[in-house]
């Protein structure tokens, strides 16, 4: 008896889906969206500036254009040592120090009711005092 294994279909446009009887997945990702400000602080800085990290401009355009649902927000902050001065790393617009021993990697990912997400990547940079 021959064994038959089922393989899935992707769906990549709704023709696509009408002719293989496979479903679209509900909804679209949103978009995640990083500002810096400042967007650099002095080498070596010690904790001194406060860097405010601002995802209130990501938005879900496609599935949610006027902006009801709530999104999930999680930052994740690689390269240098970091400390929350207001907020945490599920705030929208959370206030941090860094040491400035060198450029910290910044990632947020932005997750809607639905489930998917989205991830935007900023740096910040060191200038020479």
């Amino acid at each position: 008896m021959a064994r038959v294994r089922s393989i899935g279909v992707i769906c990549l446009t709704a023709a696509t889906a009408a002719a293989t009887g496979c479903t679209e997945p509900e909804g679209r990702p949103p978009l995640a969206r990083i500002e810096l400000s400042p967007e650099a602080i002095p080498e070596n800085d010690g904790f001194q500036t406060a860097v405010v990290l601002d995802g209130t401009t990501s938005a879900d355009p496609v599935d949610d254009p006027d902006g009801s649902s709530r999104l999930e927000l999680v930052w994740e902050i690689d390269g240098d040592e970091h400390r929350f001065d207001d907020g945490d790393e599920t705030s929208a617009m959370p206030t941090l120090r860094f040491r400035g021993d060198r450029p910290a990697t910044i990632q947020l990912t932005v997750t809607d009711p639905d489930g998917l997400s989205a991830t935007a990547t900023a740096r910040l940079q060191l200038t020479v005092r």
